[in-house]
């Protein structure tokens, strides 16, 4: 039994995607392949190693509240072989972004469901992050403290998910005991820095 992480961000090793998905591994006990997308260009040869595969999670961020391109174009193209994937192969997301309000990804999370219920393959439940680039500058602040404690209860429920070949709700994080207000307050504070920077 085999779990692939397939970070889908364009930055690849240096993504918030990839930061997510390395606090999940973490917790995973069965067999794990960590892929960047980016990485491959070659879909004959990447769908070889998905094959292979039990558990798929997708990690990506949210782009123009939907999929990155490169998502949609990854999953029309499994879709088109998904007869020589295995009927049990389970699919499970974690994605994130900027804003705070991580119920915005939904529609994110139904294109992924969509896609499993046409191809075939179970939907085992996806992490949404909000403020993503906040919580991964908060790498020093343990999983279960702070602002990061709703994100890794995500992070063991879709673990736990994992492990035992499960599916779970979707599951929405924002920074926990970090209002809305402050949250915007930093980000448009550190949104004016670096206009004056770039002027």
């Amino acid at each position: 039994m085999k779990a692939i992480l397939l970070n889908c961000s364009y930055k690849g090793e240096k993504s918030n995607s990839k930061y997510f998905l390395s606090l999940l591994k973490e917790r995973l006990t069965i067999k794990t392949e960590a892929i960047n997308l980016i990485e491959h260009n070659n879909f004959n040869k990447l769908s070889e190693k998905l094959k292979e595969a039990i558990a798929i999670v997708i990690g990506a961020p949210l782009y123009v509240d939907s999929m990155p391109g490169q998502v949609v174009e990854l999953l029309e193209n499994i879709y088109e072989v998904k007869n020589d994937f295995s009927r049990e192969l389970t699919i499970y997301g974690v994605t994130n972004m900027g804003f705070y309000e991580s119920k915005q990804m939904e529609t994110q999370l139904r294109i992924l469901k969509n896609f499993c219920s046409k191809s075939g393959f179970i939907y085992g439940g996806s992490l949404a992050i909000g403020a993503g680039e906040m919580m991964r500058n908060l790498n020093n602040v343990p999983l279960d403290r702070g602002p990061n404690k709703k994100m890794g209860e995500g992070i063991i429920k879709l673990s736990d998910a994992i492990n035992k070949g499960e599916i779970m709700p979707d599951y929405f994080a924002e920074p926990n005991f970090f209002p809305r207000w402050l949250y915007m307050s930093i980000a448009n504070h550190n949104f004016k820095k670096i206009l004056k920077k770039e002027m």
